[in-house]
């Protein structure tokens, strides 16, 4: 019976020494998850978030340390702040510091700690930043904005919801904190979409590229209801139109010229319950990578009043923006000679010598004299006449503020006022107007800013 209970005793010391040991190891492994990303090392990853890489090692037993994987998920021991899954991910549109604090319900300050912000400006679009969630966001919400005279107390009774409750769901100070225009989040319904922007509003979509020197940017906005939206981009206003698929379409182009680095878009209007909102975000302009060419010319082909007065007339005919989208799908290739580009898009040029202070505004295609031109798309003929520098010219109104331009034509076989197909002849290549030799120089113009025109060739748009 001594044996028997002395066994029993032993087997019990064991057990509770085995479990005292898991206990810690448990202990030891708090923390944090972070979800590794391709590209990351144990190295960045240490370094990130100040924990030392044999404590990572450690509190992960990683038996490999170079060979992580995308998708891995490492506790950061050490990090008492900030808890749950920590995913990186870029700053989407539509959202601010505020809006994504309350969809994850974290405080801004933390979230701002956690994406290494010392201002709120910081947010661009696409920036790198890091939200804390066990497997994503909270998306069950509806997106209310705070109306003009409309308490918190009469928003939360509306919304058939406590107003103390809504001040902490929304990172309030108290009922009085709510100021008009807020957009704030009542849990409870899934309604998807921009956090910082009203509920009607389901989508807003960018380019995930950003806004890059010389190409065509597209704005689609998909909403629920009445509503009526204006928005603004690098200064100009943007004209949404509606698609099919109900999804509403504008369509900038930014220019070659355009400054690297952070504008403003903006967007205000009002739904049929007649509340205005309005929202700010940065994106960045990103550089186009363009080259450089030096040009000798003669001295009487450079006339700058003469250029910037027919340059203005250009601009006259190409400000227009119609509602009736003419093309669809892709454009075609005004040229035969798609492998004869004498000189692209975007080039910045140098004359005789001087500054690079202007651009190639299209691309110019070879093949020589006589050469068939043809329309890329469906469009209306706005012009077709003499030019002093252009010689020969040809615009094409497609519709949406898409105009398309052909140049220095021996000959011109349209009229304005003409509705044209693709593939049609509009014309033949020759060397009128200021020119060194024949041949084709091709442009596009989006919301009066000329683009690279081999997008449109690449891609069909909106």
């Amino acid at each position: 019976m001594k044996k028997l209970l002395k066994r029993s005793f032993f087997l019990t010391f064991l057990f509770l020494l085995s479990t005292g040991s898991a206990l810690a190891q448990d202990e030891q492994v708090g923390g944090p998850v972070y979800v590794v990303q391709s590209g990351d090392t144990l190295s960045i990853i240490a370094v990130r978030w100040g924990v030392p890489q044999q404590e990572i090692v450690s509190a992960n037993q990683l038996e490999n340390p170079d060979q992580l994987f995308a998708g891995q998920e490492l506790v950061l021991p050490g990090i008492d702040w900030i808890d749950g899954v920590l995913i990186p991910q870029q700053m989407p549109y539509g959202e601010t510091l505020l809006s994504l604090s309350r969809q994850y319900r974290v405080d801004p300050q933390l979230l701002a700690r956690l994406s290494r912000l010392t201002s709120p400006s910081q947010l661009f679009v696409s920036y790198p930043i890091t939200m804390p969630t066990q497997r994503g966001e909270d998306t069950s919400n509806v997106r209310n904005v705070v109306s003009p005279g409309v308490s918190m107390l009469e928003m939360a009774a509306a919304n058939g919801r406590n107003p103390w409750t809504m001040v902490g769901e929304n990172s309030l100070s108290g009922t009085w904190d709510a100021i008009s225009g807020d957009v704030l989040l009542i849990p409870g319904t899934d309604q998807p979409g921009p956090g910082a922007l009203p509920s009607p509003i389901t989508r807003l979509e960018f380019p995930a590229e950003g806004l890059v020197q010389g190409r065509t940017v597209v704005v689609n906005v998909n909403a629920e209801g009445d509503f009526a939206l204006q928005s603004e981009l690098m200064g100009n206003q943007l004209d949404y139109f509606r698609q099919e698929d109900g999804t509403y379409s504008a369509l900038m182009g930014v220019s070659a010229l355009a400054e690297p680095g952070l504008t403003p878009f903006t967007m205000s209007g009002e739904f049929g319950y007649g509340t205005p909102f309005s929202f700010t975000q940065s994106v960045a302009v990103v550089d186009g990578g363009y080259g450089f060419e030096t040009l000798t010319v003669d001295l009487a082909l450079i006339d700058i009043d003469l250029t910037n007065s027919e340059s203005e007339f250009i601009r006259s005919l190409t400000a227009e923006v119609t509602p009736e989208k003419l093309w669809s799908g892709f454009f075609q290739a005004p040229s035969p000679y798609t492998d004869t580009i004498n000189s692209t898009y975007g080039t910045r040029r140098s004359y005789n010598g001087g500054v690079y202070e202007t651009y190639h505004s299209g691309i110019d295609f070879g093949g020589g004299l006589g050469v068939e031109i043809f329309s890329p798309a469906v469009g209306e003929v706005v012009f077709a006449g003499p030019l002093e520098v252009r010689g020969n010219a040809t615009i094409i109104n497609h519709g949406w503020g898409v105009y398309t331009g052909y140049w220095h034509q021996s000959e011109i076989r349209v009229q304005e006022g003409d509705i044209v197909a693709p593939g049609q002849v509009i014309g033949i290549v020759g060397n009128t107007g200021r020119v060194t030799g024949a041949h084709l120089h091709w442009e596009i113009w989006v919301n009066g800013v000329q683009v690279d025109p081999i997008d449109w060739l690449a891609r069909p748009y909106p």
